[in-house]
């Protein structure tokens, strides 16, 4: 017998780098889905169509190789570790809508599905949120990737038309109605990035060397504390910092705006997380700059920005109404200086994962 689960991708509308840092985020599934079909066998084996890669594997603490696998891997592995039950094998095959490194979260969105899928096909008693805290255990200590949890939590308990305001010091959580909400476009850099390497993690180390020269939370802290420790900080620390404490405050700011239907004032708020990110976390690229730059300045968009962990990846649009054959103009001009093929989609807001047969 075979059973079919679909597990969303994730935009993040303002929030960046909050998450672990104790902060709000305000992110929302998409309508871009991993898709992962599972038939019972006599050992673990996982294909993915879009790379068209086959692995065997024992459920043992052992990363293999194949990086792709170890999300696989490890989502089962962390799975039957928390349960203390053996999980049955089973062929996985995995097939997305969703691009991967564009920062839309194709991690969380493979983990939180396989483990979702499995606790329904072996009837484990798990409700959303352990499943997310599965999946963001998974990610940080199989993967290797110190990631906070707004991803899981997202991919996990989004509803359809809605954000999900998440507080990320307590993991409470609220829904926040996006009736009326502006047009959503993804626009994928075609930047990649790979998060188990390189400048995310460094940032997280940025950002707890803020707390431990404070010797307080980023919740406790506020514009003053970090300028009078600006020399202990060092210059580095002192923007990453000073970018978390305006990007918390920018989240609950997008929420008034969002309530009382100030889609003008949200793309303000969206567009001032960009300048921040680009200036203070220093986690944009060129290639990204362009992209908001000429978005920014099109009749009809609100605002855009760069999401997910930085370093390329996608550009969040906001806007009246559709702007195709403007981004296809950009396109090929960021295509010409750049050499980057850029793609775009619209995208609404989805559920989070559910079962598809």
């Amino acid at each position: 017998m075979n059973y079919t689960f679909r597990s969303p991708g994730r935009i993040n509308l303002i929030g960046e780098y909050t998450d672990f840092n104790g902060g709000y985020v305000l992110p929302a599934a998409i309508d871009r889905y991993t898709y992962i079909t599972f038939q019972e066998s006599d050992h673990f084996e996982v294909y993915t169509k879009d790379l068209d890669k086959k692995v065997e594997f024992d459920l043992d603490d052992k990363r293999m190789k194949e990086t792709w696998a170890n999300y696989v891997k490890g989502s089962i592995f962390h799975l039957t570790k928390y349960v203390k039950k053996q999980i049955r094998p089973f062929k996985i095959e995995i097939s997305s809508t969703l691009p991967m490194g564009a920062g839309l979260s194709s991690s969380a969105s493979l983990m939180v599905g396989m483990i979702y899928s499995i606790s329904k096909i072996e009837k484990l008693d798990l409700d959303r949120e352990r499943i997310a805290q599965i999946a963001h255990e998974a990610e940080n200590e199989f993967v290797g990737v110190n990631c906070g949890i707004m991803d899981q939590y997202a991919v996990s308990l989004s509803k359809k038309d809605s954000f999900i305001l998440i507080d990320a010091s307590d993991g409470h959580y609220e829904y926040i109605s996006a009736v009326g909400f502006p047009k959503i476009t993804v626009v994928d850099s075609g930047v990649k990035h790979e998060l188990a390497s390189g400048g995310y993690n460094t940032r997280r180390n940025e950002c707890a060397r803020a707390i431990e020269i404070t010797g307080m939370q980023f919740r406790q802290m506020d514009l003053e504390v970090i300028e009078s420790k600006r020399k202990l900080l060092g210059e580095d620390v002192y923007k990453r910092a000073k970018h978390v404490i305006e990007e918390d405050e920018r989240v609950l700011k997008a929420i008034k705006a969002i309530e009382a239907q100030n889609w003008r004032k949200v793309g303000e708020i969206v567009k001032k997380s960009h300048e921040s990110l680009r200036d203070l976390f220093e986690v944009s690229t060129d290639e990204m700059d362009f992209l908001v730059d000429r978005i920014n300045a099109l009749n009809g968009v609100y605002g855009s920005r760069m999401i997910g962990g930085g370093f390329g990846g996608s550009i969040i649009v906001l806007s009246y109404f559709r702007i195709d054959e403007d981004l296809k103009k950009i396109s090929e001009d960021y295509g010409k200086q750049f050499g980057f093929k850029m793609k775009f989609y619209p995208v609404k807001l989805s559920s989070g994962v559910r079962k598809v047969n």
